[in-house]
């Protein structure tokens, strides 16, 4: 009779568990969708700002860039060195973020969605930017970085 006892709690114990460690997970995937997008947040404060070292934070060591138009940027200096001269050369006082979707698994998200600029040479008239973005974050120990960015305008 005992044994029976122990093997009915068992099995009702047992979908507790399992809804437990769904509600476990869910909430995990709900905070590192929080914290890519507050990682997002900045990276897209840091351009209104002209703050390379905060954009660069931001940026993963593996960083490969991808934009129409431009050979691809792969590693940090190249990174750096894209950042500081588009920095040097354009106020963006205005940049939107539409996240359209934002896949969240384990240590990578996905962020896809579209933008809006308004970049100011330091010289001549403004120029609005519409386009497509896909940004491949990657947590690396607390934080989220950009792996993968592609980047492609849309025709005005």
């Amino acid at each position: 009779m005992r044994r029976w006892i122990q093997y009915t709690a068992l099995l009702m114990a047992t979908p507790l568990l399992a809804c437990g460690g769904r509600a476990s997970r869910t909430a995990r995937a709900s905070a590192d969708s929080a914290a890519v997008m507050a990682a997002s947040e900045r990276y897209r404060m840091a351009w209104i700002a002209g703050d390379t070292a905060t954009a660069l934070d931001v940026i993963s060591k593996d960083i490969r860039i991808l934009i129409s138009g431009l050979p691809d940027i792969v590693g940090p200096e190249a990174t750096r060195k894209l950042f500081v001269d588009e920095m040097a050369t354009y106020r963006v006082p205005a940049l939107t973020l539409n996240h359209d979707d934002l896949i969240v698994r384990g240590d990578h998200a996905i962020d896809i969605g579209t933008y809006e600029e308004t970049q100011v040479p330091k010289s001549g008239a403004p120029i609005q930017g519409k386009g497509r973005f896909m940004t491949i974050w990657r947590r690396e120990g607390n934080d989220w970085h950009i792996v993968r960015y592609m980047l492609n305008e849309l025709p005005k």
